[in-house]
């Protein structure tokens, strides 16, 4: 990566100095402005009027092209500087500001050499010579705003300062060769800068660093024709290419481009941000859908469960309004429906409760596997009923952290889960182990399975699977489990085939020492 940045340094440095020769030796082959009678380092306008005088048809024809030439400079400066207007007045940046700064100077110093061609007064002097040190001064403050290479603490502010003072002082000497060293210097100070901002990984750079190079190779034989060296001698296109000031605009448009594409990511990413916020908004819409159909459904199951047993106490008692001998047939019924009505508003109110997190535990340093041992030995006499053998296997204590309550409800619920969905002659197999710094238990039965498009939805509130079982169940066990474990930092995990049966597995945090 190293070998390319340095490539890439030394290929707009070469660029810069190509372009120079390049121009040096174009220009020593056309016939030079000054004639053999023109005192040296006389205005070059002056030169060119004397010319022009000599040879008046290709003096008017240079005329015309010089004047076009300068309008079409201006013509592009002016529209670059209206639209960065109208981006800065759609979104104000710093950088902007700084690029309208440029462009003004540009559109100013372009103006005043068509209006003042003539050196004229020593202000005028003063203000074309301004002129240029500003264009050279511009692209740094420019180009530092636009790659993020400004000057941040006091110190590196203040060594800012001291470089930019030192070199206006050198770029408005009078003295040809200290002007020269000046202007030289901050365009190459202005190359630096952008090859050190690609060095530190901004590839987008380059739309800056090449047309920089472009317009330094370019401006030194702007600055040639002042120093009256012995191998240049000003020609008349390169005149008419000094006063036109075309060679800012290859740099003026890297900066565009640059600027653009700064903008066209911008928006890229607004873009981006106005889907995903489509995205979420219809994904939250499907989810409130969602969730009011599941309401919409848990209402109707509510309503349902409360309405059947109601509806059987409801008969049960005309019945016995009617023939009050029949209590001893209908009392086992009725109290079976006033047990499930019982279970079910209760596991409808913790259900409630643990949706809005009210539900508080009592936590202590529990026994896993001694809980889990009291839930076989209360639910033996059920599973003895159905006619399935209830296999019990702990290992060792298995300390955990928890409300020991709450605990063994999520393995009663599992248990008496396991022998709803075990037929007669199953088998249900409850045992403990340590793994990996986690208490377990499992409740494995040799019941119907569950099928694998409705395992995902098991901790559902309501679900129920659709094997052919019928017993009483308010659909909120699992869920009710499910929750509860997660309280104790745990979760319920779940194994399944269809025809061989379930595994529910509780994992707990294993409490140290």
């Amino acid at each position: 990566m190293k070998t390319k940045h340095l490539l890439t340094a030394l290929s707009a440095v070469v660029l810069a100095l190509g372009i120079a020769l390049a121009g040096i030796w174009y220009n020593a082959q056309l016939p030079p402005l000054e004639p053999g009678t023109a005192a040296s380092g006389q205005d070059a306008e002056v030169l060119f009027q004397e010319w022009a005088g000599a040879f008046p048809d290709e003096g008017s024809d240079v005329r015309t092209i010089r004047t076009t030439l300068q309008w079409m400079a201006i013509t592009v400066f002016c529209t670059l500087a209206a639209t960065v207007l109208a981006l800065h007045r759609y979104k104000p940046q710093r950088e902007l500001g700084y690029f309208l700064l440029y462009l003004v100077i540009l559109i100013a110093w372009a103006a005043t050499v068509i209006r003042l061609p003539e050196r004229g007064s020593g202000m005028v002097l003063f203000l074309r010579r301004g002129y240029f040190s500003l264009t050279v001064l511009a692209p740094i403050w420019l180009s530092a705003a636009l790659t993020g290479m400004a000057p941040r603490t006091r110190q590196q502010k203040s060594l800012s300062l001291a470089l930019t003072a030192g070199y206006v002082l050198l770029s408005l000497s009078t003295c040809p060769p200290v002007r020269a060293i000046g202007l030289l210097g901050g365009m190459a100070y202005c190359i630096g800068l952008l090859i050190a901002a690609y060095w530190r990984g901004d590839r987008a750079v380059l739309l800056l660093l090449f047309p920089c190079a472009a317009t330094v190779g370019l401006r030194v034989l702007v600055i040639l024709p002042g120093l009256e060296l012995p191998f240049f001698s000003e020609s008349i296109r390169f005149y008419v290419m000094r006063c036109a000031r075309i060679y800012d605009i290859p740099f003026t448009l890297g900066c565009m481009t640059f600027v653009c594409r700064r903008f066209a990511l911008q928006f890229d990413r607004t873009e981006q941000l106005a889907r995903e916020l489509d995205q979420r908004v219809a994904d939250r819409t499907r989810a409130l859908t969602e969730e009011t159909e599941a309401r919409k459904s848990m209402m109707l199951n509510i309503f349902h469960d409360l309405r059947s047993p109601l509806f059987a106490v409801s008969s049960g008692l005309d019945t016995l309004e009617a023939a009050p001998e029949a209590l001893p047939a209908l009392l086992p019924a009725l109290q079976q429906r006033m047990r499930f009505l019982r279970r079910l508003t209760e596991d409808l109110f913790l259900a409630a409760k643990l949706e809005q997190k009210q539900v508080l535990l009592n936590e202590d340093r529990v026994s896993l596997s001694e809980a889990a041992q009291a839930v076989c030995e209360n639910c033996r006499s059920e599973a003895e009923n159905k006619g399935v053998a209830l296999c019990a296997q702990f290992d060792a204590e298995l300390p955990v952290w928890g409300d020991a309550v709450r605990l063994q409800q999520i393995l009663q619920n599992l248990v008496t889960n396991a022998i709803h969905y075990t037929p007669s002659g199953g088998t249900i197999t409850v045992h403990s182990w340590e793994a990996e710094g986690s208490a377990l238990v499992c409740v494995q039965d040799t019941g119907c399975g569950i099928a694998p498009e409705d395992q995902a939805a098991v901790f559902d509130r309501y679900f129920h699977t659709t094997a052919n079982t019928k017993h009483d169940s308010t659909g909120l066990g699992l869920t009710i489990a499910q929750e509860l474990a997660r309280l104790h930092h745990g979760e319920i995990l779940l194994e399944s085939e269809v025809g061989k049966g379930s595994c529910f597995t509780l994992k707990l945090p294993l409490l140290a020492g």
